[in-house]
C-alpha cells in the first residue's frame, strides 16, 4: 500500500514553506530531465488545504506549475476538477472537494501518477446523520441497500435500481464509492474510503500532533504504513515525539497567559465527572450554565480587559445561544476551525469545552484493534483553535479554559519537551504501580 509520509512540525516551523520549497525543486529537476529525455513525464501535485484563502498562497508561490484551482462549471467545482485531472494541470483544493471526488476520478488520479499533497488531517470518519430512521427503514425494506458482512459497508443495490435518481440518489453515490459503514446495527458512520489514498503516487500529511488525530488511528486501521518526519531550521528530520520543540515552546509560555482564579471551579473534575463535555452541557441546569456565561463575561471585562472585537469563545453549538454573552458574542469560532488567519487579531479567547472522541467512532476504533489517544486528541483541538489568534504572528494572548483537564493538558504541553508530560499509555503503568 502506499506510504503516508506525515510531516509533525509544531505551528510557524515552516511546514508549508517547505513543501512549496520541494514542489518548486522538483520541477526544476522535472525540467532538466526533460532536456535529456523528451518523453520524461513531470511529478503531477493534487495538494489539498483546508480553506479557500489557503489556496491562494501555492497558486502565487509556485508560478511555473501553474496550479489551478477547481471553480464552478455547471454550477459544479467537481466538474472542473474531474476536466483538469484529465489535462493533466496541477491542482490546488480544499479538503471539502476532496471529499466528493468519486471512482473514476481517482482512476485517473492513479494513471496520471499524481502526488498528493494534504495541510492539516483529512476528516476521515464522522457520524452520518442525514437518512431518518423512516428512511433507513424504506431502503432496507425495499431491499435497495445491503451491508457487505465482511467491510459492514453499506451497498447499493444496482440490479434491482441501476437507474435510480431523486430522493435517494445522494446515498447511492455515497454506497458506491464505499463511504457508509454501518455500526451498532442502527447507526452509520461516513468514512474517507481508505483506497481511494492508494490511487497516488506518493502522500504527504503537513500537521502537528497526528498521533492524536482520528485521522491516523483511521490509518492504522486501514494498514497503511506511516513514515513521521518533522521540519527543523527549514530541513527535513526525523520526527522525536515532539522533543524538538523546546526552543518553541519556551518562546510560546512567554506570550501565553492563562487565568488561574475561582471562575475556573465550574470546570473543576469530581470523580467520575467530566465538566464542560457534551454529556456535561446536557445535563447541566440552568444555574450553572448562567454562571458560566457571567465567569465568561467578567474574564473578557475584568481579566483580559480586551474590547469586543478583539475577544473569542467557543463551545458546543448546541449550547452557544445560552452561552453568549455582553463583550463576546461575536467572537464565536467553531471549534474544529484550522488553517484561517480570519481570526489573527483576536487577543483574549475563552475556550469553553472539555474535548473527548465521540463514543460511537471511538467504539468503532476500538472494534478494529485501534486504541485511540483521548488526551493528545483533545489537546489538538484545544491547540489549533489557540492558534487562530494573534499568537500566530507571535503577540501576546490571554486565555480563560475553565475545564481543570483541559487547563491541565496545555499546562503540561507548554512545559515538556514532548507532546504531553505522560502519553495515556504511560499514565496507566503508573496508576498500575
Amino acid at each position: 500500500m502506499t506510504t503516508i509520509t506525515v510531516l509533525d512540525s509544531i505551528m510557524g516551523s515552516g511546514k508549508t514553506t517547505y513543501v512549496i520549497d520541494m514542489i518548486n525543486a522538483q520541477h526544476d529537476k522535472d525540467v532538466a530531465e526533460s532536456f535529456a529525455n523528451p518523453d520524461h513525464e513531470p511529478t503531477k501535485f493534487l495538494v489539498v488545504v483546508p480553506l479557500l484563502s489557503e489556496v491562494d498562497r501555492f497558486v502565487h508561490s509556485c508560478p511555473d506549475l501553474r496550479f489551478k484551482d477547481p471553480q464552478p462549471v455547471h454550477g459544479k467545482k467537481l466538474y472542473h476538477l474531474d476536466k483538469l485531472v484529465d489535462e493533466g494541470e496541477n491542482i490546488v483544493t480544499t479538503h471539502a472537494l476532496f471529499r466528493l471526488l468519486d471512482r473514476s476520478i481517482y482512476e485517473k488520479l492513479k494513471e496520471r501518477g499524481y502526488k498528493l499533497i494534504i495541510d492539516e488531517v483529512l476528516e476521515c470518519v464522522g457520524m452520518f446523520d442525514k437518512l431518518t430512521a423512516k428512511d433507513r427503514k424504506l431502503l432496507f425494506d425495499n431491499k435497495m441497500v445491503y451491508i457487505d458482512k465482511t467491510t459492514r459497508r453499506l451497498c447499493w443495490n444496482d440490479e434491482a435500481y441501476p437507474d435510480c435518481e431523486g430522493r435517494f440518489s445522494d446515498i447511492k453515490k455515497l454506497c458506491h464509492t464505499g463511504s457508509l459503514v454501518s455500526v451498532k446495527d442502527t447507526m452509520l458512520l461516513w468514512e474517507f474510503p481508505s483506497e481511494f489514498l492508494t490511487c497516488f503516487k506518493e502522500v504527504i500529511v503537513c500537521t502537528y500532533l497526528f498521533k492524536g488525530s482520528p485521522f491516523y488511528a483511521y490509518l492504522q486501521a486501514e494498514g497503511f504504513t506511516i513514515r513521521m518526519k518533522t521540519i527543523r531550521d527549514g530541513s527535513l528530520c526525523e520526527w522525536d515525539a515532539g522533543r524538538g520543540d523546546r526552543e518553541a515552546k519556551e518562546r510560546i509560555k512567554s506570550l501565553i497567559r492563562v487565568y488561574e482564579g475561582p471562575m475556573n471551579k465550574i470546570g473543576d473534575a469530581n470523580g467520575l465527572r467530566n465538566p464542560l463535555s457534551s454529556t456535561w452541557y446536557d445535563k447541566a441546569s440552568a444555574e450553572a450554565l448562567k454562571r458560566l456565561k457571567s465567569s465568561t463575561e467578567t474574564f473578557f471585562s475584568r481579566v483580559a480587559k480586551s474590547p469586543a472585537k478583539f475577544n473569542a469563545w467557543t463551545a458546543f453549538s448546541k449550547v452557544k445561544p445560552r452561552l453568549k454573552g455582553r463583550g463576546y458574542t461575536k467572537g464565536w469560532i467553531a471549534n474544529n476551525a484550522k488553517g484561517t488567519n480570519e481570526y489573527v487579531d483576536k487577543q483574549a479567547m475563552a475556550y469553553l469545552y472539555n474535548c473527548f472522541y465521540h463514543p460511537v467512532i471511538k467504539g468503532y476504533f476500538h472494534e478494529r484493534g485501534i486504541k485511540v489517544d483521548e488526551d493528545m486528541y483533545a489537546l489538538s483541538a484545544m491547540i489549533q483553535w489557540i492558534w487562530r489568534s494573534q499568537i500566530r504572528r507571535g503577540d501576546p494572548i490571554h486565555l480563560f479554559i475553565p475545564s481543570e483537564r483541559m487547563r491541565k493538558l496545555l499546562h503540561d504541553w507548554l512545559n515538556t519537551s514532548g507532546c504531553i508530560s505522560l502519553t495515556s499509555d504511560e499514565q496507566e503503568m503508573k496508576r498500575a504501580a
